[in-house]
């Protein structure tokens, strides 16, 4: 803000006074304008997910690493804990969905679900997330 010396009182009156400018009149936004402030701020968000989403892919992958050099040697512990409920219901969760069913045999490294329908399942070791 800027400072004037006022001029209006008498010549013995010192004082710095304040000056407001005038404000100019807005001009309307028209439509285009606002479309492309919303096309920038979209392209903006768009490569904002896109940094992100290949931050977290190489977390992702830097985690699937570690888990496959830990390898088969945790496989062991969930291979007899599937021994022993071996001939009943259990759900697998696994990346495509989660399967329910009897479990009929256990392989190195695969599972057998006979599915409520009469199907079975054949689920590699290495896609099962959760037992239940």
């Amino acid at each position: 803000m800027r400072r004037y010396w006022n001029r209006s009182q008498p010549k013995d009156c010192k004082f710095i006074v304040g000056k407001r400018k005038h404000k100019r009149a807005k001009k309307p936004i028209t439509v285009l304008s606002k479309l492309n402030r919303l096309r920038r701020r979209l392209i903006h968000s768009i490569s904002q997910i896109k940094l992100q989403l290949r931050r977290l892919t190489i977390r992702v992958n830097a985690l699937q690493k570690q888990v496959e050099e830990y390898g088969y040697a945790d496989w062991n512990n969930v291979i007899a804990y599937l021994s022993s409920r071996l001939n009943t219901r259990i759900t697998i969760e696994t990346p495509a969905g989660s399967i329910f069913g009897s479990l009929v045999s256990i392989g190195e490294n695969y599972i057998q679900i006979s599915e409520p329908n009469g199907s079975i399942a054949i689920i590699p070791l290495s896609s099962v997330l959760s037992i239940e």
